[in-house]
């Protein structure tokens, strides 16, 4: 399984007016999020050599559009500098492993590995074009040693459901390569519609690649 989209497009955060037509182009300060085994933060210079060895793998890189293969630690470097501060147009989250079981038991999710701060997989929520599209965008990507835990889900439920509790009144758009069933998976569990396809150019794939686009509003939004 893999859920992935855009690597660049993963930025920043903050809060308060409205942009073009109305759309609010503004988000609160990024919060830090934890799920039963989860912790959802920003990412630090610290999780380059993270980031780097999972975005080096071209089962992960091959279904994001914007991420080079190979790819480098000064790649790594690149990126968290241009995320560089929260603005507020943005959430960016590191997804690391232990949440609140291991505050609440930390002997036992030790015990049984659950416990680490390392990235292994990034969630975004930000104001973006992407294609025919410009608006609240969700990207996600996550290391291929945990494909397959439910992690991902997880992840993108936890970030999904508090953007919805302060934008309750946006739609929220995505995309998912055609060949990437464990992507489109996990939006429809959480109410995502597709709305089309559409034809990009994929750098890590060096070729086109055909995307199949979807949105979410908190109506048909189906918490997990």
């Amino acid at each position: 399984m893999t859920a992935l989209v855009e690597h660049r497009d993963a930025f920043a955060l903050a809060a308060l007016p409205f942009g073009d037509a109305g759309r609010n182009r503004t988000l609160p300060r990024q919060p830090l999020i934890r799920t039963g085994r989860l912790t959802l933060r920003r990412p630090e210079a610290r999780d380059a050599e993270a980031i780097t060895e999972a975005l080096d793998n071209y089962r992960v890189a091959k279904m994001l559009t914007r991420v080079p293969q190979p790819y480098h630690l000064d790649d790594a470097g690149d990126w968290l500098a241009m995320i560089g501060e929260p603005g507020p147009e943005a959430w960016i989250f590191a997804i690391t492993l232990g949440g609140v079981r291991a505050i609440l038991a930390p002997e036992v999710e030790a015990a049984n590995g659950n416990v680490s701060d390392r990235l292994v997989g990034v969630v975004s929520i930000e104001w973006r074009g992407a294609g025919s599209r410009t608006g609240w965008h969700l990207g996600y990507w996550l290391a291929e040693e945990h494909w397959g835990r439910g992690i991902m889900t997880d992840a993108v439920n936890a970030a999904v459901a508090r953007f919805f509790s302060v934008m309750m009144g946006e739609t929220l758009f995505s995309s998912v390569m055609a060949d990437n069933p464990g992507s489109l998976r996990i939006q429809g569990k959480l109410g995502f519609a597709i709305t089309g396809v559409e034809d990009v150019y994929s750098q890590s794939r060096s070729a086109g690649v055909r995307l199949i686009t979807t949105e979410l509003t908190f109506g048909g939004y189906m918490p997990m």
